[in-house]
C-alpha cells in the first residue's frame, strides 16, 4: 500500500503540496480503528478535525428534534472529511459515524490550519470542495422535497449495487439504515421492497440483494 503522504497528494485539496511538506502532514496524523456504527463526533459537538479515511465506509447523518435520523451523504474510502468547526469553531451541524469497520487519519486544527497558511492555493481548492458540498446537499434537498420515497429507494438501490444487473450483491445496509438514508420508515421500505420483488425489478434477501430489471428503477427514478 502507498505511504500516506502519497495518498494525500491524490486528495484535491494536497495535490499541489510538495512531497516534504504532505510527508510533514503525514507525520502528525493520528490513526484510528472504528467499528461499524461508532461515532467520530455527534451532532451539536465542536470537532475542529480533518479525517482521511483509509479504508471503509462513513456516514454523515443529521438528527431531528424528534430523533429520527436522516442521512446525508455516505464519504468513501481515499475520501477527506473537514470538520465544520475547523473554519467557524461552531458545533457540527450533524454527526459522522462508521457504516463499515473503517480506519482513519486524523489532523487538527492546530496541525492544519498552518500548513494551508503556507500553500494560499490550498484554500481555493477548499472553497471548490465546500461548492461542490452544497451542489449536493441542494439535490438532496430537492430529491427529499419533490421525489416520492420510491424513487428516493430506486435510486439508492441502484447506486449501492453499482447497477449490476442479475448478479447477487452483499447487502451491507440494516432496513433501519435503509429508511434513514430515504427518509422514510422501516415500515414503508420493507413495504416497497416486497412490491419491487413481487414485480420482479429485484431479488433480496437477508445477505443479498440482486437488480433483476435496472430499467425499471431509472424509469421510478425519472418518474419521481
Amino acid at each position: 500500500m502507498p505511504e500516506l503522504f502519497q495518498l494525500l497528494a491524490d486528495t484535491p485539496v494536497f495535490s499541489s503540496l510538495p512531497k516534504k511538506e504532505l510527508q510533514n502532514l503525514a507525520s502528525f496524523a493520528v490513526p484510528r480503528k472504528l467499528q461499524p456504527g461508532e461515532f467520530l463526533c455527534h451532532q451539536g459537538d465542536i470537532w475542529p478535525n480533518l479525517l482521511y479515511l483509509l479504508e471503509g465506509e462513513l456516514r454523515w447523518a443529521i438528527l431531528s428534534v424528534s430523533g429520527r435520523e436522516q442521512v446525508l451523504f455516505l464519504i468513501q474510502s481515499g475520501k477527506t472529511f473537514w470538520g465544520h468547526s475547523i473554519f467557524d469553531g461552531s458545533p457540527m451541524p450533524a454527526s459522522l459515524s462508521a457504516l463499515k469497520a473503517s480506519s482513519v487519519y486524523i489532523w487538527t486544527k492546530q496541525v492544519i490550519l498552518p500548513i494551508l497558511d503556507r500553500h494560499p492555493q490550498a484554500h481555493w481548492e477548499i472553497n471548490r470542495m465546500l461548492v461542490a458540498t452544497m451542489r449536493q446537499a441542494r439535490e438532496i434537498i430537492y430529491g427529499l422535497a419533490f421525489k416520492p420515497v420510491a424513487s428516493r429507494l430506486a435510486a439508492l438501490l441502484l447506486d449501492r449495487t453499482s447497477g449490476q444487473m442479475n448478479q447477487p450483491v452483499h447487502r451491507d445496509l440494516t432496513l433501519s439504515e435503509i429508511a434513514s438514508m430515504v427518509a422514510s420508515s422501516q415500515e414503508v421500505v420493507c413495504r416497497l421492497l416486497y412490491q419491487f420483488r413481487s414485480e420482479g425489478i429485484i431479488e433480496i434477501d437477508r445477505a443479498s440483494i440482486t437488480i433483476q430489471n435496472a430499467e425499471a428503477l431509472e424509469n421510478l427514478i425519472n418518474a419521481g
